[in-house]
């Protein structure tokens, strides 16, 4: 009787730490480079729109990956590729393939670069397609550039965001920044519009999501809440968007990981 209960002892601890093993290398983050922000619509924004959401994103995302950043990597020594136009290129890519992709709502670059891909008139007669949430492929050859930046910055994903706009001046009656001290918040909407691409490095494919929030309203006692009684502005912008960082996280957690992960 003492023997079988020593062994059901043995059992019970080795099941219970294969379990822990298990679950020590499932808690184990996948590694993300974040590549790119940028604002490939015909809305001109201002560069502290891009560097913000940067900022704003890179934090959220910790929460599901080990991240590193482009612009922490280049401050510290130098950027591991010498072609680093090579990310705006991918982000391109994977913006004219997806499905939210518009000629009329893309800036020259864009439109150029699509013209490259398809020609200029089959460029133009691309418009956005339903999404069945597949992860595509992008250009065949950038299956190996990506490899060979997975590699060189040690990531298993690469994470690309198109803020094509933030309708937050014309509500308001000022550019971004341009007016911080502006108090008088209630009621007032921003529409934001942009889109997310969150590529493989093994695979190659590309899993994608789009924001667009055209209910977003704010009130100054809700921010007061967050950024006291001196609230601007900028502080209104930034929490806007936290929250579709947040959106992001969600999605790619939710839907994100699975899609790759399905046959």
């Amino acid at each position: 009787m003492r023997k079988i209960f020593l062994i059901t002892l043995a059992i019970i601890f080795f099941c219970t730490n294969f379990v822990s093993a298990a679950n020590s290398q499932n808690n184990i983050k996948p590694r993300l480079l974040m590549a790119e922000v940028e604002s490939y619509g015909n809305t001109e924004l201002k560069p502290e729109v891009n560097e913000n959401f940067y900022k704003i994103i890179l934090e959220v995302l910790k929460s599901d990956f080990n991240v590193e950043s482009r612009r922490l990597v280049a401050n510290i020594g130098g950027e591991p590729i010498k072609n680093t136009e090579i990310f705006s290129t991918i982000h391109m890519d994977a913006i004219v393939h997806g499905p939210f992709y518009t000629y009329d709502t893309s800036n020259i670059k864009l439109k150029n670069y699509s013209d490259s891909v398809f020609g200029k008139q089959h460029a133009k007669s691309i418009t956005a397609k339903k999404y069945d949430g597949k992860p595509y492929r992008l250009s065949t050859s950038f299956t190996s550039e990506i490899k060979k930046i997975g590699a060189a910055y040690d990531v298993d994903y690469l994470f690309f965001c198109n803020v094509k706009d933030i309708d937050a001046w014309r509500r308001i009656g000022s550019t971004y920044g341009a007016n911080p001290n502006v108090k008088n918040l209630d009621g007032k909407k921003i529409q934001v519009n942009l889109d997310y691409y969150l590529i493989e490095v093994k695979s190659g494919k590309v899993f994608t999501g789009q924001i667009s929030d055209k209910k977003t309203k704010l009130s100054s006692n809700q921010l007061s809440k967050i950024f006291g009684r001196n609230l601007t502005v900028n502080d209104m912008l930034n929490y806007v968007l936290t929250e579709q960082a947040l959106k992001i996280e969600k999605n790619i957690s939710d839907k994100g990981f699975k899609a790759f992960n399905s046959k």
